[in-house]
């Protein structure tokens, strides 16, 4: 045997080796991926159902790539307002029911990154940030997606310390109230932003209404731009420069924009459209939309057999906790059934 050969075949065995360690041999029947709204109700709905359900719940550095993770009060779901940073309390609240109840051995968390997904022989092999691997029949994609952040002065870090307190919002039909006798900007330069601040105007009438297009080149349509000079909606051109305020202290004023033009606000509405973590999904070769959300049936099983998605990543559905609820329940109780069936 060569010094060439003897190399190969230490280092091999070294990897087998390393490989035997992390592995677990165990095939669950059910991974999750994520532990956003959608997740979590997976992981509880599952273990209900006495399945070996395997969680992942991602790193801090993850969690952070979900918008779920900033998700602080949340005023239109019943009794959840009382929560100050809500998915991250609600996901931990119940970890911590599951581990305590009659199903505690049902429930495997893995609180790391996964950074690869590979489909063999109809078995999901699972591989985190450690180095660790796992083994699934089914996985469930609850990744979650983020929206795109105005970039002010060439980063997006001015835009986040007003967001994290709720002062510069996303959702309409989450914290459109929010607007209620404020002075209100929707940052954003496409249809939808349009009709977001015509939503706005309809619903809550704030005292001053804007547009600014930070910059960027408009693509709302005629029509619709006739309906917003109609209801007295201003549209800016100009870059904001600064935002006057403190978001620490939770005091907004408005925007400071190019050409000395300052735009007075105590609300604000980012609509620049979504991004999508859909890189497992594009990985096992799922299908996905024009905006890179990933396309599911009915159950939420995608193009993939045995692959599903739920929550804010799956496409055709509503950006809500209560449908991200109802994707877990359904997706979980489609696979129980195929697993009961199989039996």
């Amino acid at each position: 045997m060569s010094m060439k050969t003897k190399t190969i075949f230490i280092l091999s065995l070294l990897f087998a080796l390393v490989f035997i360690k992390h592995a677990d041999a165990k095939v669950y029947p059910i991974a999750i991926i994520g532990s956003g709204a959608a997740g979590t109700m997976a992981a509880k709905r599952a273990t209900l159902n006495n399945r070996d359900t395997l969680l992942f719940t991602g790193d801090k550095k993850a969690m952070k790539s979900g918008r779920g993770h900033w998700v602080r009060t949340v005023d239109n779901i019943p009794s959840l307002a009382k929560y100050t940073r809500t998915i991250n309390q609600l996901r931990e609240e119940t970890i911590q029911e599951i581990s305590e109840g009659k199903f505690k051995d049902k429930l495997t968390t893995v609180r790391d990154k996964v950074i690869s997904i590979i489909k063999e022989n109809d078995i999901f092999l699972i591989k985190d940030l450690a180095g660790n691997s796992y083994q699934a029949e089914h996985v469930i994609l609850a990744t979650g997606i983020m929206e795109e952040q105005p970039h002010i002065g060439g980063t997006i870090k001015p835009i986040l310390a007003f967001a994290n307190k709720q002062l510069i919002a996303y959702c309409i039909l989450c914290d459109g109230h929010r607007c209620l006798d404020k002075d209100t900007v929707v940052i954003g330069h496409s249809e939808a932003a349009a009709q977001n601040a015509l939503v706005l105007h309809n619903r809550y009438n704030p005292p001053s209404l804007s547009i600014v297009l930070n910059g960027n080149a408009s693509t709302i349509a005629a029509e619709t731009a006739e309906k917003l000079a109609k209801a007295n909606i201003a549209v800016h051109e100009e870059p904001i420069i600064t935002i006057d305020g403190n978001g620490k202290e939770r005091i907004f004023n408005g925007f400071q924009l190019d050409n000395n033009k300052y735009i007075p606000a105590q609300m604000a509405f980012v609509s620049l459209g979504l991004r999508p973590n859909n890189q497992f999904a594009l990985a096992l070769g799922a299908k996905v939309d024009a905006q890179g959300l990933v396309e599911a049936d009915a159950s939420g099983e995608t193009s993939v057999e045995n692959l599903y998605v739920i929550g804010d990543l799956r496409a055709n559905s509503m950006k809500q906790i209560y449908a991200a609820w109802q994707h877990a329940v359904d997706t979980v109780q489609a696979i129980d059934r195929k697993i009961r069936k199989s039996m």
